[in-house]
Order: C-alpha cells, then structure tokens, then sequence
C-alpha cells in the first residue's frame, strides 16, 4: 500500500499532534489531563531514554539498569521491571488514561503477545540520546537504532494482522518521545568531548536538527500524532553501578 510523504512543515500543520509538556520533575498531573475529552488511538509507542524506558535496558549489555530493588516497589507484586521509577512511567500512564492498555512493554520483552503488537510496544533506552556519541558511552540503543527496531516491529506486526491493517494503526497511533538530557550529561560535562566541537547553544541546534530528521523519518514510515516531552531538570539520578 502506498502512502505520500508530506514534506515536515505541512506535514506539522496538517497532521501532527505536537504536544511540549515542560517537566520542573519526573510527574505530571494526569488527573488533569483525564478530566478533558481526550482523542482516540489504537496504540501507543515510545522513543527515547529513561523517562520513557519500560525494560528495554533489560535485555542489551548495559550497566545503565534499573531492574533491582528498591525499583519498582509500588509497581504491582513490587517487582522490578527495569523501569527507571518506584512504579509506572508517563508511557504507562498515558496507555492507561487513553484507554489503550495498562502498561506499555518494551520491544525486547520476549514472547509479546499479538495483543501486545497490535495495541502498541516501547523501543526507548535508559541513557540513550540524540546525538550518537551518547550511546558509545552508555551502551544504550541510540535513537537511530530505535528506528531500526520499529521497522523490525512493524514487518512483524504486518505478518500479523496485514500491510493494511498494521499501516492504519500506525497512521492512527500515538508516538511519545524524549531525548536529549543524556547527550548534555555525558558529552558536555562528565564527558566534554563535544565541547571541542560546538559551544552549548551550537551543540542544542546540533540536537534539534538530529530530532528533526528522527520525527521525519518515523512520519514517513507512517506516524502522524506525536507528542515530544521537553527537557527535565538537568541534575541528579538514583544510580548504582552493575
């Protein structure tokens, strides 16, 4: 089935639901957000780093892990899932209050259901980032490999329910995406080899212009609603090394 590319300007005008929530902290006040007629979608997908990771750090050779305890302890049974929180994350939350499912799983989760496929999966990485030089450091699934992992689920997703079916949830999905607190961390300050290069504002125009040709090439592959969350706080994480 053949589908037109809209170049990203028309298509931001015309098709994208590009939604910036500015985080001061890790929370937000989905009670809010559900008391307002929310939109329809199918599925839900995720891309980007730990704000978003719901277990795919699991399953790559990384020290950047979360699948230990005290994580996950308000999660159900309080088990650790490899989610950077005490319990659910905004993907999590967001594929509740839209009534898609109770929580997002990630690509890399074995034996994912049909179920699972056809309502939406999450290919974000703890540590990962916008620029690729993040992930030689952490070890994290750059963003550019994420791309790869959707195109991998969306041949499988088409062996399920069929190239038109699979495009149409595509088409009609929601995709949530976060980047570039990682790139800041570790190639500007612990790592400044970035600094070299770019003076802070050059290397962000640097950033934006990779997630601008990220967003186009997951539109051409067929997603239309979009939100980006914004930077958090620059500053501490719970961390212990594996």
């Amino acid at each position: 089935m053949h589908h037109a590319h809209l170049s990203l300007p028309m298509a931001a005008a015309t098709f994208f639901l590009l939604v910036t929530i500015f985080l001061s902290s890790t929370c937000i006040n989905f009670a809010v957000i559900a008391t307002t007629p929310l939109p329809k979608f199918p599925a839900i997908f995720g891309f980007g780093d730990s704000i978003l990771d719901t277990g795919d750090n699991n399953y790559i050779r990384t020290q950047i892990k979360s699948n230990y305890r005290p994580y996950g302890q308000e999660f159900p049974n309080g088990i650790p899932t490899g989610r950077f929180s005490n319990g659910r994350l905004i993907p999590d939350m967001l594929a509740s209050i839209l009534g898609i499912k109770d929580t997002l799983p990630p690509f890399l989760q074995p034996n994912l259901s049909n179920d699972d496929l056809t309502a939406g999966v999450n290919f974000a990485s703890a540590a990962a980032g916008f620029d690729a030089k993040t992930s030689v450091f952490t070890k994290a699934i750059p963003f550019s490999k994420q791309i790869d992992l959707f195109k991998d689920y969306l041949a499988t997703l088409k062996g399920v329910v069929g190239e038109e079916k699979a495009m149409k949830i595509i088409n009609d999905a929601l995709m949530v995406v976060t980047g570039g607190i990682n790139d800041y961390t570790y190639n500007m300050y612990d790592f400044p080899t970035r600094r070299l290069e770019f003076t802070p504002r050059q290397y962000g125009d640097f950033l934006l212009n990779n997630f601008q040709n990220f967003t186009k090439e997951l539109y051409n592959l067929g997603f239309r609603a979009m939100l980006v969350i914004g930077l958090p706080t620059v500053g501490s994480y719970p961390f212990r090394p594996v």
